[in-house]
């Protein structure tokens, strides 16, 4: 059957519409370069927020492998036997540092696995495995019980995953730095359930800007990433504080004060910190028992008081509600320092947000 000279036009007529709807569609669907960026952005939150969660679920499963128990990290200690106090968080400083010496061996000149060093100075590129190596290495610290929180691991995925996806598309270097960016705001949102927060660390910290063009991809990743997160979880805050009631508003001066003292006391736990990475490195171990060291110390102060276990939330969650004495808060506040400085100065990996997020390898 031979097509005839109508249906030839009517085709012709067809396409040439077709054409002219393809040139339409193009004139008025045009991405700029924000708009994509911006696109891109919320899909970094989402990817962030899904490798939080991820991260988060097989820290719960270890955790309640170590322990024979799913509850919070202090509650955990405080039904273990003293043995198994002592025993689980050193056992999770050496996984921890037989990790970090066998991914030593993964060097990568080119890359880096820092990710402000990625956005502010490098490519945009991270180090895929030496990434993973700090991630598995955080992983078996926090889920045995180490006294330093999750926020290192998490941020470190969510830039990592951006990183690959810029590139596996091949961005521009500028669009490569800032979806890393992204993916680090989109992992402290993750972490603390805080999407204006996580922008604004990263924008001030990270990128040294607040330029709409930089803080506004920053912002959608990290809205995007809460949502899921909260969706997932909960719209729980991260540290519910009961409801206060303030009978003038001159109440809330006194508030200024402990604000204060906080910041003036900063640099003296920093400090600290300081001081517990130069006594480890006075010791001059490997990096299994440095880290073993690390856990062995967490574990004994646990068996005086199981507060000092783990991030830190759920002892925060009790000060808020249950206080107690002052005296009581004094000892468990000091040990928690104690706990603080040995797992941060034996190289554990995890975050400390108070200082910088640091899980690294010395051997």
């Amino acid at each position: 059957m031979t097509e005839g000279p109508a249906t030839r036009k009517e085709m012709g007529t067809a396409f040439r519409r077709l054409v002219q709807l393809r040139i339409w569609l193009g004139e008025r669907l045009r991405f700029t370069e924000l708009q994509a960026t911006l696109a891109w952005a919320a899909l970094i939150g989402v990817a962030g927020a899904w490798t939080s969660i991820g991260f988060k679920e097989a820290t719960e499963w270890l955790h309640q492998l170590f322990t024979g128990n799913r509850e919070s990290y202090v509650e955990s200690f405080r039904e273990m036997e003293t043995w198994r106090r002592l025993f689980v968080p050193t056992l999770g400083g050496l996984l921890a540092g037989i990790t970090l010496l066998w991914g030593s061996r993964y060097k990568a000149p080119a890359n880096t696995s820092d990710y402000m060093e990625a956005v502010v100075v490098g490519d945009g590129n991270l180090a895929v495995r030496p990434s993973l190596v700090k991630s598995v290495s955080a992983w078996f610290s926090s889920a045995s019980g180490a006294s330093i929180g999750r926020e290192g691991p998490l941020v470190q995925l969510s830039s990592l995953v951006a990183s690959v996806a810029g590139r596996v598309f091949h961005f521009p270097l500028a669009r490569k730095r800032q979806l890393v960016a992204c993916g680090a705001a989109a992992g402290i949102a993750s972490a603390y359930n805080a999407p204006i927060a996580g922008a604004f660390f990263v924008a001030e910290i990270v990128l040294g800007s607040v330029a709409m063009e930089s803080f506004g991809p920053l912002v959608i990743s990290s809205v995007v990433a809460t949502l899921i997160t909260r969706a997932h979880y909960g719209p729980e805050a991260l540290y519910a504080a009961p409801s206060l009631h303030f009978p003038t508003d001159s109440r809330l001066l006194l508030y200024l004060a402990p604000g204060l003292v906080s910041g003036l006391l900063v640099p003296g736990f920093l400090s600290l910190l300081k001081g517990g990475e130069r006594a480890f490195s006075v010791l001059k171990l490997p990096a299994p028992l440095r880290l073993a060291l690390g856990g062995l110390i967490v574990g004994a102060l646990a068996v005086l008081h199981p507060e000092v276990a783990g991030n830190g939330r759920s002892l925060v969650f009790s000060v808020l509600h249950h206080p107690g004495t002052w005296q009581v808060l004094a000892v468990i506040l000091a040990c928690k320092l104690l706990a603080t400085a040995a797992t941060f100065g034996s190289g554990a990996g995890g975050g400390v947000f108070a200082g910088r997020d640091r899980p690294h390898v010395r051997r």
